[in-house]
Parts: C-alpha cells; sequence; structure tokens
C-alpha cells in the first residue's frame, strides 16, 4: 500500500516543485491530457501581458482582450511543436498574442481604411510598441536583428514603400493597397519586392547572417 501511495503522490510533487522552482515545462503542460489549469494560468499571463501592452489603445476594451487572449491560446496550442527553447516560452507565447492583437485590431479598419491611415500604419512598424526587441526570441543576434530592421524600415523605405508593406501585413487585398496608393500593379509589385531588397540588404551588411533572418521570419 505504501509503494502505491507513492506511485500516486510522486507526479503531484514533481509538479510542486517545478511551480515552486518556477520551472514549469509549459509543453509537456500543454500537452498534458489534464491541462485546464495550466490553460488558465497561461491564459492569466497573456491576458495581463496585452493589458499592459495595449494600455494606450483607447478603442480596446476588457472584451477585446479577453478575446484576444484566447485566440492566442488557440494558435499557441496549434503551435507547440513551433517551440524552438531559444527564448522563454512565456516570451513566445506572448509575442503570438500581441501579433493576434494586432492583426485583429487592423482587420477591424479594413473597410473604412484609407491612404492617411495605411501611410500612419507603415509609420508605426518601425516604433517599440509594434515590434518589441524580443519578438522573434531573447537572444542576442535576433534582438538586434528586431532594432536593425526597426531602424531600416525608417530609414531606407520610402512612405508609399511602408504603407505597402504595412498593408501586406495586415492582409489588405493586394488590389485595395494599389488602389489606396493610386498606382497600378506592376508598379506596386515593384515597390514591395524593391523594400523586401532594401531591408534584405540593410540586415546582411549590418552583419546578420543569411541563416539567420531565414530562420526568423520562416518561424
Amino acid at each position: 500500500m505504501r509503494a502505491g501511495f507513492w506511485m500516486a503522490v510522486r507526479p503531484l510533487l514533481a509538479k510542486f516543485h517545478r511551480m515552486v522552482a518556477g520551472e514549469i515545462n509549459w509543453v509537456e503542460a500543454l500537452q498534458a491530457a489534464d491541462n485546464a489549469a495550466v490553460l488558465g494560468e497561461l491564459r492569466a499571463i497573456l491576458l495581463n501581458g496585452l493589458r499592459i501592452s495595449l494600455r494606450d489603445r483607447h478603442e480596446v476594451s476588457e472584451a477585446h482582450l479577453e478575446d484576444f487572449a484566447q485566440e492566442a491560446l488557440l494558435k499557441i496550442l496549434e503551435r507547440l511543436n513551433q517551440f524552438s527553447g531559444r527564448s522563454k516560452f512565456t516570451t513566445w507565447a506572448h509575442s503570438i498574442a500581441i501579433n493576434t492583437a494586432f492583426t485583429e485590431l487592423r482587420r477591424k479598419r479594413w473597410r473604412d481604411v484609407s491612404l492617411d491611415a495605411l501611410l500612419a500604419d507603415g509609420r508605426e512598424l518601425n516604433e517599440p510598441a509594434t515590434m518589441a526587441d524580443d519578438t522573434f526570441g531573447d537572444d542576442q543576434e535576433r534582438v538586434r536583428l528586431v532594432a536593425v530592421l526597426r531602424k531600416a524600415i525608417a530609414e531606407k523605405l520610402s512612405d508609399k514603400q511602408r504603407a505597402a508593406i504595412a498593408g501586406s501585413l495586415e492582409g489588405l487585398p493586394f488590389d485595395q493597397i494599389v488602389g489606396l496608393l493610386g498606382t497600378n500593379r506592376n508598379a506596386a509589385y515593384k515597390l514591395v519586392h524593391d523594400a523586401r531588397r532594401a531591408l534584405k540588404q540593410h540586415l546582411m551588411d549590418a552583419g546578420i547572417s543569411l541563416e539567420t533572418i531565414r530562420t526568423t521570419f520562416a518561424e
């Protein structure tokens, strides 16, 4: 009986030890059959992070934050196998939550979007609130990549190039971007192609390896 008792209690003690030590294996815990408690804990972490990150967005209500956190949680569960361990799990999860929130906020603007709004979104691409230094992980090279990328967006691209890329990131139909920019499809394609090439070259000139660039944006 004693052996059976310790067999039953040992997993609970191990879980308690991980929680006390602050070393929760999030991937393992989320993949477990009885993951309700850890799901609730991660959701609370995401919600708190979203409140802080979006505190200046007056159009965002608590209901919006709840929706963003819930949708981000679903995406995180779908992408658990993509977590590489190069950053803290909560940092990785928070970047998904922030991207989810900004994507949803931008989608709401599709119907009423204007050229001025698209240009404003382009200017925001180099702002820390939109692209945090640890967006792609907290290892040194990736943090530097984001800093260099923000600087390149601000200094190497024209207003229309930034607007075109912002529109693409927002998911606007390409023909809508073309119309807002007052150009044609061929000119718009060239605009985006030249912008991407300029950003890639600037990153390489800054000493960031092509492999890091490819790996970062693939993830």
